[in-house]
């Protein structure tokens, strides 16, 4: 009989897998195991590596005394590596690093000042100014804007704060009261400090990968174009199996009813909102989700066809398999054919061109022949479309060296 063992075959770095299938770049495809390598390459455990061993690292004033190991940045690079892959910026970046390594240097017995405890401690004061100024309480008005001003001074220039200035801030509010308390300690790490590492890890990211920066700025200039020749939202997408999808980015419009209630006597008035019926460009906000969503639902979208063309296998096959976005199920018998199946479907991604096919699926929709031609001459100048050193399908495939295994998708 067969055990009823299951078994996980899970992607290593997945988005960075995406893109290196996408452009054929080489670097970016080894450090994310697309192709045969001697060990499995983590490319944020490498990019927690390298950052653990800046010196500059030692240059931020919080971390001058404690033992920072790449183990203690693993999670945050791992974090700020995959929004950073899905085209977030440099604040996404660090608001990630933030939410991982905070709670490691709290171990460390510093004392952490996050982002939003910052600005919950603006508002608060913000709020208490708009009072005085309400109330005419001029000498109250003038104080608490000299407060903030030395609150923030605090935070962000590391000027020491006076006793006197302390116990005025705590009796503000307790949002107030808690940041304050923080900056009464002896070891204190501040937003910018976090901003400080999110800045070294881009950098080693860019370093190890840079194509990853290329990617992204490249598919937001494309969304502009296309809307602006096009005056449409509804962007086509061609997928690794050459399916054309359309990503759509249209605003929400709310309107209202207002009637009048017989049991209650009352007037009533309902809002509703639903999303825009139809693609014609409408509001600033769906250009901007277009600009910073088109190569991240981009990239889900060729996420989403390995995993298909793995259940297609598995259905071909009389293979039981089950899917949680890159991490692969099968029973444990079936480990190695899967693992072969998925090497299969890797190497026809890598042979799919989507970016080209995007491309000409836009100029099909109305982009101009001078837009299409602008962004094809710039995908293949930044490594984009057809690299000199790109990664081919028969290297995916070829025989594994002695020394070497293929840790794209593996238990």
């Amino acid at each position: 009989g067969r055990t009823k063992l299951m078994i996980e075959n899970d992607a290593s770095s997945s988005g960075a897998q995406i893109i290196g299938l996408s452009t054929g770049d080489r670097d970016i495809s080894i450090n994310s195991n697309v192709l045969a390598t001697s060990k499995k390459n983590r490319l944020y455990d490498l990019v927690a590596m390298d950052t653990a061993s800046d010196p500059r690292l030692r240059e931020i004033p919080a971390f001058r005394h404690v033992e920072i190991t790449w183990e203690d940045l693993q999670k945050a690079a791992k974090s700020a590596n995959m929004v950073a892959f899905y085209g977030a910026g440099d604040a996404t970046q660090a608001a990630n690093i933030e939410a991982k390594f905070a709670s490691v240097l709290g171990k460390k017995g510093l004392t952490v000042i996050t982002k939003a405890e910052a600005m919950s401690m603006r508002k608060s004061v913000d709020k208490a100014i708009k009072d005085a100024e309400y109330a005419g309480a001029e000498a109250s008005y003038t104080t608490l804007v000299q407060l903030r001003k030395e609150l923030m001074a605090a935070i962000n220039d590391e000027v020491p704060l006076g006793a006197k200035t302390a116990k005025a801030a705590r009796a503000v509010g307790p949002d107030v009261e808690l940041v304050v308390d923080k900056l009464q300690s002896n070891r204190v790490v501040r937003p910018k400090d976090f901003d400080a590492v999110a800045a070294l890890m881009s950098e080693h990211l860019g370093r190890r990968a840079p194509v990853t920066k290329n990617f992204t700025k490249f598919w937001n200039e494309a969304a502009k174009l296309y809307i602006q020749d096009t005056n449409s939202t509804d962007i086509p997408w061609v997928t690794f199996d050459g399916k054309t999808l359309v990503q759509r980015y249209r605003v929400s419009e709310q309107s209202s009813i207002e009637w009048y209630d017989p049991v209650t006597k009352r007037m009533v008035r309902n809002i509703y909102e639903e999303r825009a019926k139809d693609g014609v460009l409408r509001g600033k906000s769906s250009v901007a989700d277009a600009r910073i969503g088109m190569g991240v639902n981009g990239n889900h979208m060729n996420d989403a066809t390995i995993v298909r063309q793995f259940h297609l296998w598995g259905a071909e096959n009389n293979v039981p398999t089950a899917t949680i976005h890159d991490a692969f199920f099968t029973n444990i018998s079936h480990v190695d054919p899967a693992k072969r199946a998925l090497r299969e479907i890797y190497a026809d991604a890598s042979e799919s061109d989507t970016i080209r096919n995007t491309l000409l699926a836009m100029r099909k929709s109305g982009m101009s022949e001078e837009s299409y031609r602008a962004l094809l001459a710039r995908a293949i100048a930044d490594g984009l479309v057809d690299p000199p050193d790109r990664i081919t399908r028969a290297e995916i495939l070829a025989p594994i060296p002695a020394g070497k295994d293929w840790y794209g998708i593996g238990p």
